[in-house]
């Protein structure tokens, strides 16, 4: 077997096993709430790579942690970006009435449960992660990172300032970093934080994440042909692409038996995945 296929089954085992775990959350049940419930179940399983998810498990195992112990944490942080997903393809944000190709959850489920769906997925993120079975130091950790990810800092500054309509470049990559590159970062950097890992080695990751999101979502931007690059143009934006590309892979250099992960980060670059 070769080297790229055996990082992609192992990719795949990885996906498998989170949407597994993703299955678990939220089955129906007696308490009059069933409607609300399967908004959530419906937008949470809806598809995807599930990219934040592997990169937590996968930064939890090369930082010697458990990685079925840091379970809870990667569903934690897909709850979050699913919230993001849902209230992103609402009216008065983005207006999406499609995600993945199927109908959007508001365009499902009507906006009011939509946004409740979203509203109830970020505070499941959190009990999910506490409910983990880590030292309450990790947890809490793992809880401040996701946090801050979500906040004035991260997804929600950044719809703001999406909304806001940036004109420069410099405005638009500080927006994409907030929107994307944040979240992903904070995927990495609470692995190692699962695994107890020193505050160096965290930042190290949080480092490659940022460094793999702005470059995801340049070749986002390319591929659609807006964002940035109807800004810079598409060589540009390649060309920062790779750059970053190349500066997360240095940042591998920290860690210890990175194959796989070296592989996935030149497929988000790519966006092959």
């Amino acid at each position: 077997m070769s080297e790229r296929d055996e990082y992609s089954l192992h990719l795949a085992g990885l996906q498998e096993r989170i949407e597994k775990a993703l299955a678990g959350y939220f089955p129906p049940a007696e308490d009059g709430k069933n409607g609300l419930r399967e908004a959530m179940r419906y937008s949470l399983l809806a598809g995807g790579k599930r990219i934040r998810p592997v990169l937590c498990l996968e930064f939890c195992r090369v930082c010697g942690g458990d990685v079925e112990r840091c379970m809870p944490i990667a569903c934690g942080i897909e709850m979050l970006h699913t919230y993001s997903l849902i209230h992103d393809d609402l009216p008065c944000m983005d207006d999406d009435d499609l995600r993945r190709g199927q109908p959007s959850c508001h365009k499902r489920f009507g906006e009011t449960t939509a946004v409740l769906a979203g509203d109830c997925l970020q505070a499941e993120a959190f009990e999910a992660i506490c409910a983990a079975s880590l030292s309450d130091g990790q947890k809490m950790r793992c809880c401040r990172l996701l946090a801050n990810a979500a906040g004035l800092a991260g997804i929600c500054g950044g719809q703001h300032t999406d909304l806001s309509a940036p004109a420069s470049a410099e405005a638009m990559v500080a927006t994409e970093v907030d929107k994307t590159a944040t979240l992903l970062a904070a995927a990495c950097a609470m692995g190692a934080a699962a695994a107890g890992a020193s505050p160096e080695t965290e930042r190290a990751a949080l480092q490659y994440g940022l460094l793999v999101g702005l470059a995801f979502q340049l070749r986002d931007d390319v591929l659609d042909g807006d964002g940035l690059c109807a800004l810079l143009g598409a060589d540009s934006c390649n060309a920062m692409a790779s750059g970053n590309t190349q500066k997360a892979l240095e940042q591998l250099d920290f860690f210890q038996d990175t194959g796989f992960l070296r592989w996935l980060t030149v497929k988000l670059a790519g966006r092959e995945t």
